[in-house]
């Protein structure tokens, strides 16, 4: 039998091999090991953030956008990031606004979405004893410009004006307080929660309030009305919805939620604490947090509460039981407070920190001021924090809500009722408010709001160094608002500045609107004022945070619409430490993520594994083993950081932690802007670009293989072989088979190659091959394999009157680079066995041997062809 493979041991030549090369011997060293980029290239630089509107676009958690610095040096502008300065409010960056309310309203609760605002009901007229004699029957709505802080004008129709579109609250069966249809009420509860799917900006929640209604022959009385406002993208309000499944639970004696909607026993609620918090998990969650109940028609007409209950918000906006469907309500009861309590704020507050080398997002509710008696002749004065489950929506308390030392402890705070807070860059502030032993204490106003400022584990910061957390409370030297206004029951919401490019004077990262209210005559007001947060200038006090962290928007990193491969980051500080602060400093990392056509914060894998390419790198330009910035410009070459990874983006995010070192606690660090050099991810692509076996006269001749090195026709796209894994050689295998049938082949196929296959493999059907050496596949350039080149296993020269010495059809496959040592990627490998694109099993060439040059060989091995996949 005439044997129909022609094979070779297994490859021994590993080490060096000797080539000759346009005359010239060449000696190349065989690399092994993992593929690097051996060689730096040089890039261009993308500028990610450098201006205040660049910065302003971030996260920050105890850090500010800064004017600075006065005079920038190319490339640098006017725009820094720096440690948040903590005191009092600065008064110079607020005003009253030349914007009214349609109507003069008390006790109206506001919410925003996106750059809209939407002020709710309230009390247009308030009797002497604080009750409200008429209420707003609608939602008034404005617009704001955010590079400005002003309201957009435009000519709608009453009831609103040029800056409020007015939209007719749904009216709804109150409850069994009184049985007719009513829409105005005020000391209602709301909060905005944005749209996850769909076109829509989002919805508005309103709980409960206090209606009037002369008909009724209760008159003022608490509804448990739960209604929802559908908010369409222009900020419209499109659709309203009061199932009575949502409505506002009430308990029976045996501390069971009421779900019969008949039931003579339902009671309402106003001055509830609501907050909404989106968790980590990405649910959303509403906490009804105590609350005062009015219901004339009750055995007991008044009560407060030390209930909290939750629902649900799904995708779709719908409220839902948080553990059971089937439930007959939608509200679910947690641990009550370890207080009755009404007229509070609570904030929903996150923070980022680092657990493990991963970011983690923490949520948290902060519960503040309020009346523990109904009167309001008791006021809270502590502070309270439940840490939320972003799984499952529970709470855990604690009043454990401050720093002291390396431990923590409760506070008490200035006890304020009627008050309201928000929360934003880990500050809480806690807005106006009475400070009276009274309902409904106008004779307490104030034109405060004191400042706190929290750290990444939620626990208060001392302000001061003694014991002081909270930060602006004297009416004489911190108030806020304009002389000579006062308010008490006022509302307030924020607003995502949207700074113009390149702006030179300080800009703010949002705007903070305090919106009606009642004065100290108790009287409603339609006044407005706002200011600008988030900024270096938003306090007075020169004293810093002593850390904090400033997170970057994920950013596209494409070069010319493709890929790209991550060269060196650069960032320009100004860090010149002085000596009371010698470890001052900031510290960078990064991570980046090759995407499909988005860059979100969902794109990147959180794992800290080593293992993942989209994992957090810290990186290090200051040789000191401390610090990790100097002053002034750095950069971390990538190659030298990370030389065995090649890091590959379409998306990147940085974060910069900044540290004051306190010794001066006057000082910040600045980071002044941030780059990345990149060039287009290159890749080699050994393309065949010639491979045809000639014959002469029915002889064999001469094997002709050209190789050329271009990745989808683009030089740009691609990669010199020695930059993407190093200088060496590369081998091609050819398997040659002879038919022992001429119509039937025998070599059909020639495996791929494969990159599990170590430096030692060859493909089993090999006959012949040649090592290539890795410097001619520069981009674009081509190489001939000379046919002196082919060599057996044992590292003789390949004799081709032996290998084709006998007559008959032959069959002859190419593998190009089967153990993946040119730095290719899969795309580049799938056409190593033949013309791109190859052939499902390679290209196959056939030539007939009439006569063979030389007699038959004496001894030939044969073996059963193995394809490996």
């Amino acid at each position: 039998m005439t044997p129909p493979f022609l094979s070779l041991s297994r490859r021994t030549l590993r080490v060096m091999v000797i080539y000759t090369l346009s005359c010239v011997m060449l000696v190349t060293a065989w690399p092994s090991g993992t593929i690097r980029a051996l060689v730096d290239e040089t890039g261009t630089d993308q500028i990610i953030d450098n201006s205040q509107a660049d910065f302003a676009s971030g996260v920050f958690q105890r850090t500010v956008v800064a004017a600075a610095p006065s005079t920038p040096s190319a490339p640098d502008v006017v725009g820094a990031v720096e440690l948040a300065p903590v005191g009092a409010l600065n008064r110079n960056n607020w005003s009253t606004s030349s914007t009214t309310l349609p109507l003069p309203l008390s006790d109206a609760p506001v919410v925003s979405l996106s750059k809209y605002l939407f002020v709710i009901g309230g009390a247009t007229t308030i009797d002497s004893n604080g009750e409200s004699v008429s209420n707003s029957n609608y939602v008034f709505r404005g617009e704001i410009n955010q590079a400005t802080g002003a309201f957009v004008t435009d000519s709608y129709p009453a009831p609103g004006n040029d800056a409020f579109k007015a939209f007719a609250i749904q009216g709804a069966d109150p409850g069994p307080e009184c049985d007719i249809v009513i829409a105005g009420r005020s000391r209602s509860a709301a909060v905005a929660v944005p749209a996850t799917t769909g076109s829509n900006l989002g919805y508005i929640f309103i709980v409960g309030g206090n209606m009037y209604d002369q008909t009724c022959a209760t008159y003022n009385f608490s509804t448990n009305l739960v209604q929802r406002a559908t908010v369409n993208a222009n900020g419209d309000i499109i659709a309203w919805n009061t199932p009575d499944t949502w409505r506002f639970p009430t308990l029976d004696s045996n501390g069971e939620i009421i779900t019969n909607p008949a039931s003579s026993e339902l009671r309402g609620v106003q001055d509830l604490q609501l907050v909404h918090v989106r968790t980590s998990a990405g649910n959303d969650f509403i906490y009804a947090i105590g609350g005062l109940s009015v219901a004339p028609s009750q055995l007991l007409q008044q009560d407060i509460y030390p209930y909290v209950f939750y629902t649900k918000v799904d995708a779709n906006g719908n409220l839902t039981h948080p553990t059971n469907s089937s439930a007959g309500t939608v509200w679910a009861k947690l641990a009550d407070l370890p207080f009755p309590l009404h007229s509070g704020t609570a904030l929903a507050v996150n923070t980022t920190r680092i657990e493990g080398g991963a970011p983690v997002q923490k949520d948290a509710i902060f519960l503040l001021g309020g009346c523990t008696t109904i009167d309001c002749t008791l006021l809270n004065t502590s502070v309270w924090r439940a840490d939320v489950n972003p799984t499952t929506g529970t709470l855990t308390w604690t009043d454990q809500v401050a720093a002291i030392g390396s431990g923590t402890q409760a506070i008490n705070i200035q006890a304020r009722h009627n008050v309201t807070g928000l929360s934003f860059n880990n500050r809480i502030y806690y807005i106006t408010g009475s400070t009276a032993n009274s309902f409904p204490g106008a004779s307490g106003a104030t034109a405060t709001i004191p400042v706190a400022i929290f750290n990444d584990q939620f626990l208060l910061e001392d302000l001061t160094n003694s014991n002081i957390y909270f930060v602006g409370t004297n009416e004489t030297n911190d108030r806020v608002l304009p002389e000579p206004y006062r308010r008490v029951g006022a509302a307030a919401a924020l607003i995502p500045a949207v700074p113009p490019d390149n702006v030179t004077s300080q800009v703010y990262a949002a705007w903070m609107y305090v919106i009606g209210g009642a004065s100290e005559n108790n009287e409603p007001t339609n006044t407005i004022f706002f200011g600008g947060v988030g900024s270096a200038n938003e306090t007075t006090s020169a004293t810093r945070a002593p850390e904090g962290w400033y997170y970057s928007q994920p950013f596209p990193v494409l070069t010319d619409n493709e890929t790209s491969r991550l060269l060196a980051l650069k960032w320009f500080v100004d860090l010149n430490r002085p000596s009371s602060n010698p470890e001052a400093d900031i510290r960078i990392q990064f991570r980046a993520a090759v995407t499909s056509g988005t860059c979100r914060e969902s794109d990147f894998d959180p794992s800290p594994s080593i293992s993942n390419p989209e994992r957090w790198r810290a990186i290090d330009a200051n040789p000191d083993p401390v610090l990790y910035s100097k002053d002034g410009l750095n950069q971390v070459r990538l190659i030298n950081a990370f030389p065995d990874e090649e890091i590959q983006a379409t998306c990147m995010q940085y974060r910069a932690q900044l540290i004051q070192d306190p010794g001066d606690r006057t000082f910040s660090p600045k980071l002044l802007y941030f780059a990345v050099e990149k060039i287009v991810a290159a890749k080699p692509d050994i393309i065949i670009e010639t491979f045809d076996v000639q014959t002469n006269n029915g002889s064999f001749r001469n094997i002709v293989l050209t190789l050329r090195n271009l990745r989808k026709n683009s030089l740009a796209a691609t990669r010199s072989v020695v930059a993407a894994s190093g200088g060496g050689g590369f081998f091609v295998d050819l398997c040659i088979a002879r038919r022992t049938d001429p119509d039937v082949p025998v070599l059909t196929s020639v495996p791929a190659p494969d990159p599990n296959a170590g430096g030692s493999a060859t493909p089993i059907c090999v006959t012949v091959s040649a090592q290539v050496p890795k410097e001619p596949f520069i981009p674009g350039a081509s190489y001939t394999v000379p046919l002196n080149s082919w060599n057996k296993a044992n590292g003789e020269p390949a004799n081709w009157n032996t290998i084709f010495g006998t007559p008959g059809t032959y069959d002859i496959g190419i593998v190009v680079d089967y153990n993946t040592m040119t730095g290719e990627d899969a795309e580049g490998r799938s056409n190593n066995r033949g013309e791109s694109p190859s052939a499902p099993n390679g290209i196959i060439r056939t030539i007939t041997v009439v006569a063979p040059p030389t007699p038959e060989p004496e001894s030939i091995k044969v073996f059963v062809p193995v394809i490996y996949r």
